[in-house]
């Protein structure tokens, strides 16, 4: 009797259907999951006679369309676009469809983009805010560049939003649009640009608008240089071949642009100087209660700030706790912008460890800074706070310390075991034959190094740090000029991010150069008018310029620091 061998490897049909049903098991999830859909808008504040762009997104394909006729009543609808795609990342498959479509407002006034539906979900209405246009507006030719500020006249330091729009009614077929620049102006994009169409004395022009945060560091007039825009335009009067059209070049120059900075108010010359929209300041705990002896704390401290940039946030001094000791943990800064204004957010941590049980009082945090909006002095505060602390654990031999703040020590209850070992003789002969090997070679570096000691200190002088803050002609420099190059000379030194001589000012100990800031900051600030004669290189030389405190993070090498006069 012959027996038939069963084989028991599976087919390759087999094998393909298990894939199949397994495909077709994700496909039926990925229909069963919650849909995502939401819809933006490019601007929520137009002009009558200009577009906007909305678009909607799905988190999902779908061959639906969103129904853009309930739009006609309100908005004249464009052209419209839709796109899809699908991306697996690490076996993880997410797909997505957009449209995107033109609409221009039919009336003035405030509008509603009503609730649009894909596949049962529906997006959220959203506002719409049509403006009269400005009846001093004019159309200036085919091409030109329009800037504006929010307003002419600001503070040292204080956020001015610029907007910038190139203006074209032609085919434009390349070209560049330069940035806003002048001397002591910082600049920071808010927005990546919007491109929409307007109307001007009865002309379609198309745009491309882009807006700006400035900040400027030293009082007086001010004008920004001119933006220009370098391109070739479609020339259709000379023949073109096949995909290659002919361009001509053409280049366009903006107005000069002119604005008064006032300089910083009296009150604040000696202080951390924050202009700012509005200013928020708060606190939380870590939430490990009980509170016991020994264990840390983590207090973490939140600074948001309307209209700054991160560096503009000055470090809060954070005084000592009776009861407790404290270590700083981190700072963490952010600069963000919603589209209209920079965000500056500060985020500081650090650990409380309390040495006593029963009330730790955490005295009051106050925040000054200049409210822009009502040109007023404010004061942010986070008030004393109290905190419960129970005894230390009765099974605690030792108060726990901080995680990362301070060196694990062994207990001084803590035995370490000592294991006596008795040498042979053959092992005694070879510890000294590797004394006597480890002997000659020290000797041998010892000469070594005494031979050369020139060439080694030639090239440890020739080792300079690069990019170090000259201070040279220093004592013959304008007082705007010594402030500037004294405040980076500082940060560099000293691995910090002052903004003003205020800040500087408040690590100094007592004496000439505390003194001669002061005098340097009246001049500045219209306070005097009598002219400084201090010889600032003798004074840093003589190490007066330095943190009273001394610093762990001090930079060495100064090239090009002194200069006899």
């Amino acid at each position: 009797m012959v027996k038939r061998m069963t084989n028991t490897q599976p087919k390759i049909g087999d094998v393909m259907k298990f894939y199949l049903y397994s495909l077709l098991l994700i496909l039926i999830g990925t229909a069963w999951a919650q849909a995502e859909i939401k819809a933006t808008v490019d601007r929520q504040e137009i002009f009558f006679g200009e577009s906007l762009t909305l678009t909607i997104v799905s988190d999902q394909n779908t061959n639906s369309q969103p129904d853009f006729t309930m739009l006609d009543a309100v908005f004249h609808v464009g052209q419209t676009s839709k796109s899809s795609s699908t991306q697996i990342i690490n076996g993880s498959m997410s797909s997505q469809t957009s449209w995107q479509v033109l609409l221009v407002p039919k009336s003035m006034g405030s509008h509603i983009i009503p609730p649009l539906e894909v596949d049962g979900e529906r997006t959220e209405a959203i506002k719409i805010e049509v403006k009269k246009p400005d009846p001093n507006a004019q159309a200036k030719g085919d091409i030109f560049i329009e800037i504006e500020t929010n307003k002419t006249s600001a503070f040292v330091q204080e956020e001015i939003l610029l907007t910038v729009r190139l203006m074209y009614a032609i085919n434009l077929k390349n070209g560049a649009l330069s940035e806003p620049s002048a001397d002591g102006v910082i600049v920071q994009p808010i927005n990546k640009g919007t491109n929409y169409t307007t109307q001007r004395d009865g002309r379609s022009y198309q745009v491309l608008e882009r807006k700006y945060a400035i900040f400027v560091e030293n009082s007086g007039p001010l004008t920004l240089n001119p933006l220009v825009f370098d391109g070739e335009v479609i020339d259709n009067s000379r023949p073109s071949y096949g995909l290659f059209q002919r361009g001509r070049p053409i280049r366009q120059v903006s107005e000069m642009l002119e604005l008064d900075i006032k300089q910083i108010p009296q009150e604040f010359v000696s202080k951390d100087w924050m202009p700012a929209k509005q200013v928020t300041l708060t606190q939380s705990w870590s939430q490990d209660k009980p509170y016991r002896v020994g264990e840390p704390i983590t207090r973490t401290i939140n600074i948001s700030a309307i209209g700054l940039s991160e560096t503009q946030i000055p470090d809060l001094e954070i005084g000592n706790i009776n009861g407790a000791r404290i270590y700083q943990d981190k700072t963490d800064t952010m600069t963000r912008t919603d589209g209209q204004q920079l965000i500056a957010t500060k985020t500081i941590k650090y650990a409380v460890i309390p040495n006593q049980h029963g009330e730790l009082t955490i005295p009051e945090l106050t925040l000054e800074w200049y409210d822009t909006n009502n040109q007023t002095a404010q004061k942010t505060v986070i008030e004393a706070t109290s905190l419960r602390i129970e005894a230390a654990e009765a099974s605690t031999t030792q108060a726990p310390k901080a995680i990362n703040f301070n060196p694990v020590d062994i207990p001084a209850t803590q035995v370490v075991p000592v294991v006596e070992e008795s040498l042979t003789d053959g092992d005694v002969r070879l510890w000294q034959t590797l004394t006597w090997v480890f002997a000659g070679l020290w000797i041998l570096t010892a000469v070594f190094l005494w031979r050369k000691p020139k060439k080694v200190l030639v090239e440890a002088e020739q080792t300079q740090p690069i990019n170090q803050v000259s201070l040279k002609q220093l004592n013959r420099a304008s007082t705007t000029q010594v402030q500037q190059k004294l405040i980076a000379w500082w940060n560099q030194q000293y691995q910090q991010k002052n903004t003003n001589l205020g800040q500087i000012t408040q690590q100094l100990a007592d004496g000439e150069m505390k003194q001669a800031i002061e005098q340097l900051q009246q001049q500045l600030y219209g306070q005097s008018n009598n002219p400084i004669d201090t010889n600032w290189q003798q004074l840093i030389k003589q190490g007066h310029f330095k943190p009273a405190t001394a610093s762990s993070s001090h930079v060495s090498g100064l090239p090009e620091l002194y200069e006899s006069d």
